[in-house]
């Protein structure tokens, strides 16, 4: 029991330090917006959102899934020394060669990359300066997986304020001072503070970096990146699926309907963001450890459901809740009538969390074509579902695809995992779930579709989501010792 007490403590305990982290980035990354659009204005804002956007596909293209498939190598080797030294040093040589590769082709090809994002050659110097940027940016992933994989939160949230603090220090005055021509040299001073917040804590760990052979980096290597190359490629399709989306709404409905549901789209994706990111920072290492005994699977898995089921619900309740108004607030008034999607979305989360979890060990596994596969799958719904639903329900009907979709992925993943695994749901996991998608649907209705006064029905929601979260979480965990340990 008290075995079972500290697994649970320790979920809680990661997701409270990374979530607390995550909500004070959202807070500074708000603060910094602001200032480019005093600053920059649209145009700016617009500069910045391309070269963002650009230097993330790059980026996330270039690593070939080593964010992914580093911690997962790292966490395994984690409890023999001279394994773990051997991998830490192949996984710090990999980002510098592919350092070096994406920033080389991003030089070479700045041109087409302009014209491709740009429709125009006319940034192709900006781009090819990106390339700083993009070097400093992939070392710096390859000193994260470092720290995530051995589970050095701390040193994660750490580093993570650091540059977020910087870009904010810098910024401003180079802002207000050069106008638009400071963005180039803040994407730079701020990819190298970055990668050096990165390296002082991964040197603070003490795992020696050691010369490689180049035949066993090359190994290695080839066998990290085989399960990185598909996760580069889900990505790619997810990509792909999003393109073909906006674009059935601008054909079909106009680019207006299109703003609505990006507004929609934000605004879940900081939520997912706060509590994937929360979540995957310490679960994907563990799961990653004992990823071939079958059991703790079992039991792991069904331990994080558990604390994502109670900590999501107060959450996807206030979202419901709380719909028009956040649209209102973050955009404007004409943004309202986006609320309707933003519900089913918001369903949709709650089987989104889940299935989550469940994927992750594929990737724990090294089952890197069979995530492939399920993402696909998942893509493919998504689509069709929009295109049957479209001609009945227009903008809402990416909604309530949306939600489809993750329903029928979750299915798809549970059984993946079950006939691999032998998992099954705990009897607590299944009543937890029953109860939080019951009292999620029964708001859902009284606010689309019921007379009844809303501030009332938003009271009773609120409080009873809040009051079976902290009871359900006070019966694995004591919450009065755990607010002590929270801190970083």
């Amino acid at each position: 029991m008290n075995n079972i007490k500290k697994s649970y403590s320790q979920i809680v305990r990661s997701t409270g330090m990374f979530g607390g982290a995550q909500i004070v980035n959202i807070l500074i990354g708000i603060v910094r917006n602001k200032l480019i659009a005093i600053f920059l204005g649209a145009m700016g804002m617009g500069l910045i959102s391309m070269y963002q956007s650009t230097l993330d596909l790059i980026k996330s293209m270039a690593s070939l899934g080593l964010d992914t498939t580093g911690v997962r190598e790292i966490s395994v080797a984690s409890n023999n020394k001279k394994e773990l030294v051997f991998t830490v040093s192949v996984i710090h040589r990999w980002s510098l060669i592919l350092a070096m590769s994406a920033t080389i082709i991003c030089i070479i090809l700045s041109s087409q990359i302009s014209i491709w994002a740009f429709d125009s050659e006319s940034y192709s110097t900006h781009i090819a300066w990106l390339a700083i940027s993009l070097f400093f940016n992939i070392l710096a992933v390859g000193e994260l997986v470092i720290l995530q994989g051995l589970r050095q939160i701390g040193y994660m949230i750490k580093s993570g304020l650091i540059w977020n603090i910087s870009a904010l220090i810098f910024l401003t005055p180079l802002y207000y001072t050069f106008g638009i021509d400071a963005i180039i040299p803040v994407f730079i001073i701020v990819s190298i503070i970055t990668y050096l917040s990165t390296l002082y804590y991964r040197k603070k760990i003490n795992v020696n970096i050691v010369s490689i052979p180049f035949h066993q980096l090359l190994t290695k290597g080839k066998f990290i990146l085989r399960i990185g190359f598909f996760i580069v490629l889900a990505a790619i399709q997810t990509q792909i699926t999003l393109f073909v989306v906006r674009s059935m709404v601008i054909n079909r409905i106009g680019l207006e309907q299109l703003g609505l549901l990006q507004a929609a789209w934000t605004i879940t994706n900081v939520y997912l963001t706060l509590i994937l990111k929360s979540m995957s920072a310490d679960f994907y290492p563990r799961l990653s450890i004992i990823s071939f005994d079958n059991r703790k699977i079992r039991k792991l898995i069904n331990e994080q459901v558990y604390i994502i089921l109670i900590i999501s619900l107060p959450v996807i309740i206030f979202l419901l809740l709380a719909s028009k108004l956040l649209l209102s607030l973050l955009y404007s008034a004409n943004f309202e009538t986006a609320y309707t999607l933003l519900n089913w979305r918001t369903i949709g989360i709650f089987f989104k969390v889940i299935s989550w979890a469940l994927s992750f060990v594929l990737l724990a596994r090294g089952k890197g074509l069979m995530f492939f596969i399920s993402d696909t799958s998942y893509s493919i719904i998504y689509l069709v579902c929009i295109y049957i639903l479209f001609p009945y329900y227009q903008l809402d009907s990416v909604g309530i695809a949306y939600m489809i979709a993750y329903v029928s992925y979750l299915l798809i993943v549970y059984l993946l995992i079950r006939k691999l695994f032998g998992f099954r749901w705990t009897k607590s996991n299944l009543t937890t779930a029953g109860f939080c998608l019951t009292l999620i649907v029964l708001t859902f209705y009284f606010v689309q579709y019921s007379s009844v006064n809303i501030f009332l029905i938003g009271f009773l929601s609120i409080s009873v989501s809040l009051g079976y979260s902290l009871y359900k979480l006070n019966q694995v965990v004591q919450l009065k010792d755990l607010f002590h340990k929270i801190r970083i």
